[in-house]
C-alpha cells in the first residue's frame, strides 16, 4: 500500500467552519476511485493549513489519480497554489475498529 499526504496552506481569515464547506462538499467525489483505499481529510489547530491523507492500494495508482484537473479542482478548493506533496510506502495498515492487522510487505 501507499500514502500521500498534501498538505495545503489556506488564505488568511479562514476559520475551521469555512473550511468544512470544501471538504463535505468534495468528499463524496472521492467514493470508487480507482486504487483508492481511504482518504482522510485534517485541519490545522489555528486553521491556516488542510491536509489531505490518501491511502492507495499502490503509488502507480496516486500517480495516476494526481493529473492536471485534480491540481486545478484543489486549487480551486483551496484557494491555494502552495501545496505540498509527501510519499509514504505503508507496509502495515492497523484496522482498529476492525481488528485487523494487514501487512503489506
Amino acid at each position: 500500500m501507499y500514502i500521500v499526504m498534501w498538505t495545503f496552506e489556506v488564505m488568511e481569515g479562514k476559520n475551521r467552519n469555512d473550511l468544512l464547506i470544501p471538504m463535505k462538499g468534495a468528499a463524496p467525489k472521492f467514493k470508487g476511485v480507482p486504487g483508492l483505499i481511504h482518504k482522510c481529510y485534517g485541519i490545522a489547530g489555528d486553521a491556516r493549513s488542510v491536509v489531505e491523507i490518501y491511502l492507495w492500494k499502490s503509488k502507480a495508482d496516486a500517480d495516476k489519480f494526481y493529473d492536471a484537473d485534480w491540481e486545478a479542482e484543489t486549487f480551486r478548493r483551496w484557494e491555494s497554489p502552495r501545496m505540498t506533496r509527501r510519499d509514504f510506502d505503508s507496509p502495515v495498515v492497523v484496522e482498529a475498529e476492525q481488528g485487523r492487522v494487514i501487512i503489506d510487505a
